[in-house]
């Protein structure tokens, strides 16, 4: 019997997909059925068992590559989860870095950059000892002074995170924007708080900058909304201020993080003045991607699975069996792709390829009343009844409770074709109840363990990702208290005494002084990267880009993943940052993306993906990494 060779071919095409990438199975299918192929026919086999050889070994060839890349997925996922959840211990750590960097950057904006003005500019007129000169340093060291104490007790107070801005932050900026003739105009609502934290920034910069280059000329600021992106444009009529890149602050680092949120930001002089322009992400538009060959082939395995074998086992008959005629195999082939086909769409759109797959009954039994001779609907139950099981399985799995009614919708409609089929005679309808009852059973078990797996892995991926969220919060907090407590201690005493000395300007030139070197020490502490290793997560690839020195940018909504995602991206990510290329992360519905100039794919971040159930590409030395939620 050719059943025992086919377990057979199944178990190493199983085997083969479970330790080998699809490139190596895919060449071990192809000249495993020329081989079976040019067997059958060295052997006298006629051209429809030919046929049905070539239509078996795709379905034995499908079969096997699912059951072995559903193992390999399932063992994978469940080793990334597993790094995921035991990497807790370090995301405190992660937390609290991130947290560091972000009151660094904040810092830096702010009041690092009055308190410079202020030093230099008392400096300066106790060494002119000049009347006016020093009157003009008081009023300005009395008026920015006030707002150093006004930003460092924000920056002090543990409610002020990047996740709480507004574009109306922007409206108290420059309302209170001191001495300088500024134009301002906002269209755009709002926008996610990490990028109206960024577009604060961003003008809060651009204005200390024309400030300090181009004092007292007017300047405009504008907001707008405009295609799915927030535009800010910062326009003065001086000669305006360039890139600090010395220091690796200002609008350079401000560029960096424009790109690393997925939009631009530009500084230059334009026609009479100095210009500085940033397009940010507002995430009304998701962005696409193209759709991967691994993708078409997960899609369509099923099918040829659902039409290979039926089919090969129905023209290759056990010897002794008498085979089917020419023009029985011609209208039953057809129907078995026909009911085949829908499980294309059945991950995608569960709901539609049920509908379509169950309305093939009622218009065989139609056609069957009509006189034509196609096999009933009770043989293709029979046959290929496990296609609904699967079709049922997956509602479960996608839908949860709310699909209940598709076991109900199966059982009935392949009761009905049973009932009405030529070995059952009597009442009908009291068949069809019968059956459908006995139907409902494995249907129902399908059902009931896709629910429950669903179920189950929501639990178990809410459950890691709200402690790691609990996690996240606490060591933000617990480290934007640590670092309040250092300002209020060194240089937000400084700045409410040099405010309280505005009349001695050599104690208000000492106090900028202090304070300005105790925000030094503090920002050089801030970045300072950590020693250890970041755990597995999405949080961690931005920590490994900062300790390589390399850029990340984000693109799409980010968002947390299951945990197994995370980990499986952060591995590939570590993979691709091994160049010291710039990393591009796209947040997509289905999954996420990574691609960077990786110059080639190696072995080991093909194996990576391809076990989560991912794929990798090539295109020049673009390397991309899919990983599907």
């Amino acid at each position: 019997m050719w059943w025992a060779g086919s377990f057979a071919a199944v178990a190493l095409v199983a085997g083969l997909s479970y330790c080998c990438t699809a490139r190596v199975v895919l060449w071990f299918v192809t000249v495993a059925g020329a081989s079976a192929t040019t067997v059958a026919l060295a052997n006298g086999g006629t051209p429809d068992q030919v046929a049905g050889v070539m239509f078996l070994a795709a379905g034995l060839s499908a079969a096997g590559w699912a059951l072995g890349r559903s193992a390999r997925v399932r063992g994978a996922r469940r080793r990334a989860f597993a790094a995921y959840a035991s990497g807790a211990a370090a995301v405190p750590g992660l937390a609290a870095e991130a947290e560091r960097h972000r009151l660094a950057a904040d810092l830096h904006d702010t009041a690092a950059h009055r308190l410079t003005g202020i030093m230099i500019g008392a400096s300066s007129a106790l060494h002119v000892r000049d009347e006016r000169l020093t009157a003009e340093a008081v009023a300005h060291a009395v008026r920015e002074g006030r707002l150093v104490v006004a930003e460092l007790t924000r920056l002090t107070a543990l409610d002020a995170r990047a996740d709480h801005a507004h574009l109306a932050d922007l409206d108290t900026l420059v309302a209170g924007w001191p001495e300088q003739d500024v134009s301002y105009r906002r269209d755009a609502e709002d926008a996610p708080p990490p990028i109206a934290a960024l577009a604060v920034r961003i003008v809060r910069e651009a204005l200390t900058n024309s400030r300090r280059h181009a004092p007292g000329v007017p300047v405009e600021v504008l907001v707008r909304g405009h295609g799915g992106r927030l535009v800010v444009t910062v326009t003065d009529q001086g000669r305006g201020g360039a890139f600090d890149a010395g220091s690796g602050c200002g609008l350079a680092v401000l560029r960096a993080e424009a790109a690393a949120a997925g939009g631009s930001l530009e500084a230059g002089p334009v026609a009479g003045g100095w210009r500085v322009r940033a397009v940010l992400p507002l995430g009304d538009g998701g962005p696409r991607r193209a759709r991967w060959w691994s993708e078409h082939v997960r899609n369509w395995a099923p099918v040829v699975l659902g039409v290979g074998i039926p089919v090969g086992g129905l023209m290759v008959p056990d010897p002794g069996d008498v085979p089917l005629l020419a023009k029985e195999l011609a209208l039953l082939v057809p129907l078995l792709i026909l009911h085949a086909l829908p499980l294309r769409w059945h991950v995608a759109r569960p709901i539609p390829a049920l509908a379509v797959t169950l309305s093939l009954y009622p218009l065989i039994e139609l056609a069957r009343v009509s006189g034509w001779p196609i096999t009933p609907g009770g043989d293709l139950v029979l046959w290929c009844g496990w296609i609904e099981l699967i079709m049922v399985y997956g509602i479960g799995l996608a839908r949860g409770p709310r699909g209940v009614l598709a076991p109900l919708a199966v059982s009935s409609t392949m009761g009905a074709a049973l009932a009405w089929g030529p070995g059952i005679t009597g009442n009908r309808f009291a068949a069809w109840v019968v059956l459908s009852a006995f139907v409902l059973v494995p249907v129902g078990i399908a059902w009931a363990a896709g629910v429950l797996l669903a179920a189950r892995r929501a639990r178990r991926r809410d459950g890691a990702a709200a402690r790691h969220g609990r996690l996240r919060e606490r060591a933000a907090l617990a480290e934007r208290a640590r670092v309040a407590a250092r300002l209020r201690a060194t240089a937000l005493r400084h700045a409410e005494a040099l405010v309280a000395a505005s009349d001695d300007l050599p104690v208000v030139a000492a106090r900028s002084r202090a304070a300005l070197n105790a925000l030094r020490d503090l920002l050089g502490e801030l970045r300072r990267p950590a020693a250890d290793d970041p755990p597995p997560c999405l949080a961690g690839i931005d920590a490994l880009a900062v300790r390589r020195g390399v850029l990340v940018t984000s693109v799409g909504e980010r968002r947390q993943l299951h945990g197994a995602v995370e980990a499986t991206a952060f591995w590939a990510a570590r993979e691709l940052l091994g160049h010291d290329a710039p990393l591009t992360v796209t947040y997509l519905p289905e999954g996420v993306e990574l691609s960077a100039p990786a110059g080639r794919v190696t072995r080991r971040l093909r194996a990576v993906a391809e076990a989560a159930g991912g794929a990798v590409s090539a295109r020049g030395a673009q390397v991309r990494v899919w990983l599907p939620a």
